[in-house]
């Protein structure tokens, strides 16, 4: 999942991306303090949205929860930057990243090979010790049985590109609402499902033409037969992606906004510049001239498609 999530520097404000950066700073110190020193090997980009979205359900009266302080780090030992102080926000999605990080690695022990499945090992007992550390054991099981659940659709050779998609973004709905308020959770919620679902379908459409090639499980492969696609189902396939993108944009729009407006301008940047930019690297858009197919066959949907047997 990781990689789908950045801003796009050019469209911010330099004092908006300075924060952008004192944030992600601030999640690799609580990264340190939460889950070991280790820990931070595993920082990225991808969870500082979930640390940005939380936020924002942090008390707007009190500033201290929001600030930043100058510091050296061992890896800028000469020049102090701007450093979020840690916050409620930024420990949780330190604690989540943990999780995610072990999954992800325990996933590579099984499904990668050559360098990537011993690098997969060596990190291991890392990323074990970060998991215990980060003491979320119920979010822990609800993570394990959707991963589980996604492992059995792939054994299952599940057709539907939405089934996996929902279990992917169901999980990560919860992780986005995880212990808020259940009005405040309701929106988390649908922002984070949506972004899940977007993120699954995207790195199924990215990771096609290897799995192919690989023999590896992907949910397009029972739909187009492993044949190389024209541009009519790369246009498809864009169209239900900025679909999936939409549905995270009106959650977003919901999100609390009084007295955050740094952090709602950093939301919207990386959803509606950042995260299409990311797919525009895969996923070009294409003259509709030029997308029409040349066959009888159906383009892919990314949204929904049934087992075309």
């Amino acid at each position: 999942m990781f990689g789908y999530v950045r801003p796009h520097p050019a469209d911010l404000y330099v004092r908006e991306y300075e924060f952008y950066k004192a944030a992600y700073c601030g999640l690799c110190r609580a990264m340190r303090k939460e889950t070991g020193q280790l820990s931070r090997l595993t920082l990225s980009y991808d969870l500082l949205l979930l640390a940005l979205v939380r936020m924002l359900y942090l008390p707007v009266d009190d500033p201290t929860l929001i600030r930043s302080r100058r510091r050296r780090c061992i890896a800028h030992p000469l020049r102090r930057r701007p450093m979020l102080e840690t916050n409620p926000a930024l420990d949780y999605a330190a604690r989540v990243s943990a999780l995610l990080s072990y999954y992800k690695v325990r996933d590579d022990r099984v499904d990668a090979r050559g360098f990537r499945r011993l690098l997969a090992a060596a990190a291991t007992p890392v990323v074990a010790c970060a998991r215990r550390r980060a003491d979320l054991p119920a979010l822990d099981r609800l993570i394990r049985e959707s991963l589980d659940r996604l492992a059995e659709l792939e054994a299952d050779d599940a057709a539907s590109v939405d089934e996996p998609a929902e279990v992917f973004g169901g999980m990560l709905g919860e992780v986005f609402a995880w212990d808020l308020p259940p009005r405040d959770a309701v929106v988390a919620r649908a922002f984070g499902r949506g972004l899940g679902r977007f993120i699954y379908v995207a790195d199924a459409a990215e990771d096609y033409p290897e799995d192919v090639r690989r023999d590896r499980y992907n949910p397009y492969r029972r739909v187009c037969g492993d044949r190389a696609w024209t541009d009519a189902d790369r246009a498809s396939v864009r169209t239900a992606l900025l679909l999936e993108l939409s549905g995270v944009e009106r959650a977003m729009n919901l999100l609390p906004r009084e007295g955050r407006d740094a952090l709602i301008h950093l939301i919207e940047n990386t959803v509606c510049e950042g995260i299409p930019r990311r797919l525009d690297s895969f996923l070009p858009a294409v003259d509709p001239a030029d997308a029409a197919p040349d066959s009888a066959d159906d383009p892919p949907s990314a949204a929904s498609v049934d087992d075309p047997a």
